[in-house]
């Protein structure tokens, strides 16, 4: 599985499961807080630990270009 493809597929297992969450306290007439919490917050930590990875991902990119550029001889 590509990067791209692992992105997408959690991003998107991390929407089904809050919009599955929101959808079960809404539609649910008994017991729609022990079943839609539980899944609305499994959703958002799986898309917030997507895009906190992501930023990590790019900060790190971003100080070893700079260390990469820092360390290059200077062109004339």
């Amino acid at each position: 599985m590509s990067s791209t493809t692992g992105l997408l597929f959690s991003y998107a297992l991390g929407a089904i499961f809050a919009v599955g969450g929101i959808l079960f306290m809404v539609l649910l007439d008994e017991r729609r807080y022990l079943f839609g919490i539980p899944y609305l917050v499994i959703g958002l930590l799986l898309i917030g630990g997507v895009r906190a990875t992501q930023r990590r991902r790019k900060a790190r990119e971003a100080a070893e270009g700079d260390a990469d550029a820092g360390s290059a001889p200077p062109s004339h």
